[in-house]
Order: C-alpha cells, then sequence, then structure tokens
C-alpha cells in the first residue's frame, strides 16, 4: 500500500493521472518494442548501440563527467551573478548524501531508458530513411517536442473514464496556446538532443549519450536541493529554473557539441554504420601493366 502510494504520489486523497499515464504509455510502447522486434529489424540490444565495445566504460564515465563539468560551470556563473542563491534543501548530511545517492540511481536509469528509446529506437529509424543531418534534427525535434505533453492533473480514485483522453486534449492544448512562452525550452531541449544524437554517432554506440544524459538529470536535481533560482532582469540570457532556456544555456550546449567532438575518436565507417546496415569498401580493381617482352 504504502509503496502503491508512493509510485502514484498519492496525497491527500488524489494522485497526479497525467504521470500515472505517461509511464502506462512508456510500458505499453517497450512492449510493443519487445513483441515486434523483428518487424523493426532489432534482434538484441546490441542493435541499438549498446554492446560490448572496447573502451565502453571510459565512454560512459567520459559522458557524465563532461556534462557536469559544464553543468557546475553554468550553476558557478549564476551563483556568482546572483541569479541563484544556496539554499540546501536538507534536513542533515545524511539526509543530503541519501538524496544525492538517489539521484545519482534516478539519473543512471533514467539516461539509460531514454537514451535506449529515444537514439537507440527513435533515432536509428530516422537514420535508416533520411539523410545523417535530417535524421538528427528530426529526432531532436521529436525528443524536444515530447517533454511538452506533460499534464499534472489531480485525480480522485474512483472509475473516470475519459480522463485519459482529457489528458491527452490538454497535453496539445497547452502545446499550441503557449507555444511562444515555450520556445526557448523547444530550443534548448532539441539542442540536447542533437549533442546526444552527435554522441552516438561519434561512438557508433549509446554509452557517451547516456553518461551526458546522467550527469544532466543528476546534476538538475542536485542543482534543485542545493540552490534557489531567484532569477533576473537577464531572464534572456540566464533562463530560469529550466536551465536551458537561456542564451547562456544555449551556448554551453553548442560548447559540449564541440566537446564531445574533441575528446571522441571516430572513423568514417563507424559514423556511417550507426543506425544502418554497415557496408564493405571493395578494394579497387588494380589494371595490370603489359610489360613489353618483344626483344629487337
Amino acid at each position: 500500500g504504502a509503496l502503491m502510494a508512493d509510485l502514484l504520489h498519492y496525497k491527500h486523497g488524489s494522485y497526479d493521472f497525467g504521470k500515472v499515464m505517461r509511464r502506462i504509455i512508456l510500458g505499453v510502447t517497450i512492449l510493443i518494442i519487445f513483441l515486434f522486434r523483428k518487424s523493426l529489424m532489432i534482434n538484441s540490444l546490441s542493435t541499438v548501440g549498446i554492446k560490448h565495445t572496447t573502451g565502453w566504460w571510459e565512454h560512459l564515465q567520459m559522458g557524465f563527467f563532461l556534462s557536469t563539468g559544464i553543468f557546475i560551470l553554468y550553476t558557478s556563473f549564476l551563483f556568482i551573478t546572483g541569479a541563484k542563491i544556496l539554499q540546501v534543501d536538507a534536513k542533515s548530511p545524511g539526509d543530503l548524501f541519501f538524496h544525492l545517492f538517489k539521484f545519482l540511481l534516478i539519473a543512471g536509469l533514467v539516461g539509460c531508458i531514454e537514451e535506449i528509446f529515444f537514439r537507440g529506437f527513435i533515432f536509428q529509424s530516422f537514420l535508416r530513411n533520411m539523410p545523417t543531418i535530417s535524421a538528427v534534427c528530426a529526432s531532436s525535434l521529436f525528443y524536444s517536442l515530447l517533454h511538452f505533453f506533460r499534464v499534472k492533473l489531480l485525480v480522485s480514485p474512483g472509475f473516470q473514464p475519459f480522463i485519459g483522453f482529457k489528458v491527452i486534449y490538454q497535453s496539445f492544448a497547452n502545446l499550441l496556446i503557449n507555444f511562444n512562452t515555450m520556445m526557448p525550452t523547444i530550443i534548448g531541449i532539441f539542442l540536447v538532443g542533437v549533442v546526444l544524437s552527435y554522441a552516438c554517432l561519434r561512438t557508433n554506440s549509446l554509452y557517451f549519450a547516456i553518461g551526458l544524459h546522467a550527469g544532466w538529470i543528476f546534476l538538475i536535481k542536485t542543482n534543485i536541493l542545493l540552490f534557489d533560482h531567484v532569477g533576473t532582469n537577464f531572464r534572456w540570457l540566464f533562463g530560469d529554473s529550466k536551465v536551458v532556456t537561456g542564451v547562456l544555456g544555449w551556448g554551453l550546449l553548442i560548447v559540449t557539441l564541440f566537446l564531445v567532438r574533441l575528446v571522441t575518436k571516430t572513423t568514417s565507417c563507424e559514423t556511417v554504420s550507426y543506425g544502418k546496415i554497415p557496408v564493405k569498401k571493395q578494394p579497387k580493381p588494380q589494371i595490370a601493366r603489359i610489360h613489353n617482352t618483344n626483344t629487337v
């Protein structure tokens, strides 16, 4: 009972059905992908980028420390300029350690699941049917927009047959009505998707992207625990509490993109083979030289 109440976020006689519905959709989607894996040409985890390769652990660590390092730089700048103030939301050092450990586990789990779904399935599907740059942009836009189908709808226990349609309607309505307000966040998450997709292309696997994603999630949750965003008059530069809504955040994501290129090594074969059937290059035929053996 207590575990189920915690999973449903059940408080004061109600729970957030929007969150429950998102988890149900994710579970059903994973089940459908598993059942139709042969039709989707998914024979094993190695097909989507989870495979035992040399340096996979280094890629995972490198991605995590790269994303956390950039995020710490961003947070430090906001703290120095007064956009953030230190306000630790923990009762004791032990409570703080518990929260950090919990955030680390959540970051690893969410980073792994989302990268398998978005970069392992969605991005690779786009790669099979369109040029690489188009696939990166299309999958990143899909990844960004999907973050806005999150409606908090508190309901009480009981039979409510049309509550699912209400959540879907409010999700679309919220995106259309508040599109201009959401645009900075859409751009920021789009850039996040581009960085993660590029990390997959550079390493021909998901490990670097999982590390990047997990690092961002861990620091975002830690940032909420340790700091309070008070805002400034330069919101266009610093953004808001969502991190990726300002020019500074966008710029650091672009810097991360170049750093991914700098710290990874790849070949043209690896870049082409991610999400596609690798084709072995045939050696060019050599033209034999005919020597004149006639003697005078």
